[in-house]
């Protein structure tokens, strides 16, 4: 693609400005269902986005195939989708800034079609050996993907990076009695000839057997550890609140918040897309601005918003590098990357030993329909166990636990220190709260 006579075109035919963002992404993946290969699929997509501003309005089109010959066709085409617009605010095409690249160290092993299969088989013959209450595999999968992202426009600005990543996946069903529960595991696999395969047995199979002959409990209002996976789930249903688009529209319960004490003094909360703990980093947005570590919540008072260009300037502030795609034909958003609860210094051992008497919930589920985003009320399905003098107890199911997110959110007692990325982008660490109104039997 002749990117530069592109722009020229655009600016021929009257465009104040133009851009280029290209993604290429490649995957493969297999899966494995009973001693054979199930599935394997390749797939290789460049996707291009063309985005223009003219007359203070900001048109966009996505195209898989694009040929250089189709420019005069396509900046035509953006200039009467621009005529039609009727927004208020303007947009903007960023111009390029000079930015520090970090990088992350990662051994990637691309790992041959046989390997892939010869783990899968052992796995699987693992899994079903590691108890006879393991009734059954239902899923296991690899998966590798490759990408990388391109910006060019008409302002001067030529920014480009890449990412990578590899998982493994298994799905197994455990069953005593008549009672049957599932748990479903990704781990990342930087190489897979060296991948500790009996670690990953016993994390998938213990946590599908420890949730065997659970029981409800009454309902009662009691102390509550939301482990690291289930508070993280909720954490990432709410850290829209920051999100300077619904900020702006007044759809957050935070606008007109800043500099407010808003959780409680336990709770720091930080966005850095160049956090290479996490397994994606970003240099810059999909605008092109650098990104850069920002504290949203520091010990509990609200400090900072998310914002891309667009909303940065309707709220007459700067971006915060965090306009971002949810896809190469998508518009740009507002988007938090590598946002995490500082993590406290208690095992969740510790906060269990703290609690004495609560329920731990490690699994949330119905997270679509039981939020009330605008309120911050909850009414969630959840599961989990009984600690009692500190130690665990009974497992628990069929309950249901409901709070307002930001009450819940002042009343932390302590802040576990077990944060781990993994494949998240969003994390919280367990969190011990005050009390909560659990509902069961």
């Amino acid at each position: 693609m002749n990117k530069q006579a592109w722009i020229q075109c655009a600016l021929e035919k009257g465009m104040d400005n133009l851009e280029i963002y290209q993604s290429l992404s490649s995957q493969r993946s297999m899966t494995w269902y009973e001693g054979k290969l199930d599935t394997m699929t390749n797939s290789r997509v460049m996707g291009t986005s063309i985005r223009g501003v003219y007359q203070n309005k900001m048109a966009n089109m996505a195209f898989e195939k694009i040929e250089d010959e189709d420019k005069e066709k396509v900046i035509e085409q953006l200039i009467e989708q621009a005529k039609l617009l009727s927004t208020k605010e303007p947009d903007q095409i960023r111009e390029p800034e000079s930015f520090d690249v970090v990088k992350k160290e990662r051994n990637w092993v691309r790992p041959s079609n046989e390997l892939v299969q010869q783990t899968l088989q052992i796995l699987e013959q693992k899994l079903k050996a590691y108890d006879p209450r393991i009734l059954q595999v239902n899923e296991l999968g690899y998966e590798e993907a490759f990408g990388s992202r391109s910006i060019f426009n008409s302002l001067g600005l030529d920014v480009q990076d890449e990412d990578q990543m590899q998982i493994l996946m298994a799905y197994v069903v455990a069953g005593q009695g008549e009672d049957v529960q599932v748990n479903y595991e990704v781990e990342i696999v930087e190489d897979l000839a060296s991948f500790d395969l009996d670690a990953f047995v016993k994390k998938v199979c213990d946590k599908a057997l420890e949730k065997l002959q659970a029981s409800s409990i009454p309902s009662q209002m009691m102390p509550v550890i939301f482990e690291t996976e289930a508070m993280t789930s909720l954490f990432q249903s709410f850290v829209g609140l920051f999100n300077g688009e619904l900020l702006y529209k007044g759809i957050s319960c935070l606008k007109d918040k800043m500099n407010e004490k808003i959780f409680s003094d336990k709770i720091t909360i930080i966005d850095d897309p160049r956090n290479t703990d996490a397994l994606s980093i970003a240099n810059f947005d999909d605008e092109g601005c650098p990104t850069h570590k920002k504290t949203l919540v520091d010990q509990g008072v609200f400090v900072q918003a998310l914002h891309s260009t667009k909303t940065a300037n309707c709220m007459h502030t700067q971006s915060t590098g965090n306009g971002f795609k949810s896809g190469y034909a998508a518009t740009v958003g507002v988007s938090p990357m590598n946002c995490q609860i500082l993590p406290g210094d208690h095992s969740l051992e510790q906060l269990c030993q703290l609690m004495k008497d609560g329920l731990v919930i490690t699994d949330l589920q119905g997270l679509h329909a039981g939020i009330d985003f605008v309120s911050t009320d909850f009414s969630l399905q959840a599961s989990g166990y009984l600690v009692k003098d500190g130690k665990r107890s009974q497992s628990v199911t069929l309950i249901t636990v409901a709070a307002n997110f930001m009450e819940l959110m002042r009343s932390v007692v302590a802040v576990g220190n077990d944060l781990d990325w993994s494949y998240h982008t969003i994390k919280s660490p367990s969190i011990y709260f005050e009390k909560c109104a659990i509902s069961g039997e």
